[in-house]
């Protein structure tokens, strides 16, 4: 796979979430997605980058998870699926998912997010969206 970078492990993809920045931000801390049901850490990703939201799909229990603020932005008939180029048809791969944040100096709230994946069956490194939070709430740590 030409040109794209390929991520071994969780390790992996925790570094490019923080080396690629939030809305062209520096990241101050990131969040690995993971199911509060099952503990579950393999997700499909629905959203709608234009919007900039996103929803996570649990591959070990089906649970529905939205990133950040997104489910107050949330519109079905606009939610997109993340794919992966690896496979070629154009369904819905499963993904392991980090949130990248990037918080106003002294901590006191989040600037922007950014979402990264890395391909379960590939290894490709990538992101879904970044995007500046409307809200600057720090609750939003806890809902990547």
């Amino acid at each position: 796979m030409p040109g794209w970078k390929i991520g071994q492990d969780i390790q992996d993809l925790l570094a490019y979430a923080k080396a690629e920045g939030a809305a062209g931000y520096e990241v101050h801390e990131v969040r690995l997605c993971q199911c509060a049901s099952c503990g579950g850490r393999v997700f499909g990703l629905h959203g709608d980058p234009e919007e900039n939201t996103a929803k996570r799909l649990c591959r070990g229990c089906g649970r529905e998870h939205f990133i950040a603020d997104s489910g107050d932005y949330w519109d079905d008939s606009k939610a997109g699926i993340m794919v992966c180029e690896c496979d070629g048809d154009s369904d819905e791969e499963d993904f392991e998912l980090a949130v990248a944040f990037s918080l106003y100096e002294g901590g006191d709230g989040i600037r922007a997010l950014a979402v990264s994946s890395r391909c379960v069956a590939c290894g490709r490194l990538g992101y879904w969206d970044d995007w500046m939070v409307r809200s600057g709430d720090l609750h939003l740590l806890d809902l990547a």
